[in-house]
């Protein structure tokens, strides 16, 4: 039994035999880039969603005087995703950088949103 990817519990394609027809290995590509372009679309998904959230925190934040960037909170993530990417054998600082470029935009629309309610707009 070939051995099963534990994130899509679908066959690993490493553990496939190498003797693949190319009809095989090309199906097999073509399968396999469709479920990335799915996970792609998912991605921007969420970042729409984590935007439309973090839009949302500046408001208040704005409203209520507080700082666009909260050291604290962002050293916090940033730990948490270095721990989950451990669990999932991902590559940390790739994806830590990932999210630190995401708070970074989130930080500078934050500044924006004080800005715009600093001058009444």
């Amino acid at each position: 039994m070939s051995e099963r990817s534990e994130v899509t519990g679908m066959p690993d394609a490493q553990q496939q035999s190498v003797e693949w027809t190319p009809a095989e290995w090309q199906a097999e590509l073509l399968e396999l880039r469709k479920q990335i372009d799915r996970l792609d679309q998912s991605l921007v998904l969420m970042l729409a969603n984590r935007f439309a959230l973090t839009r949302r925190v500046g408001n208040i934040k704005a409203r209520v005087g507080l700082q666009s960037f909260d050291p604290q909170r962002e050293a916090e993530k940033l730990d948490d995703i270095r721990r989950q990417c451990e669990l999932h054998g991902l590559n940390a600082d790739l994806v830590a950088e990932i999210l630190a470029q995401i708070m970074r935009e989130t930080v500078k629309n934050h500044d924006k949103m004080r800005s715009g309610i600093s001058s009444g707009a």
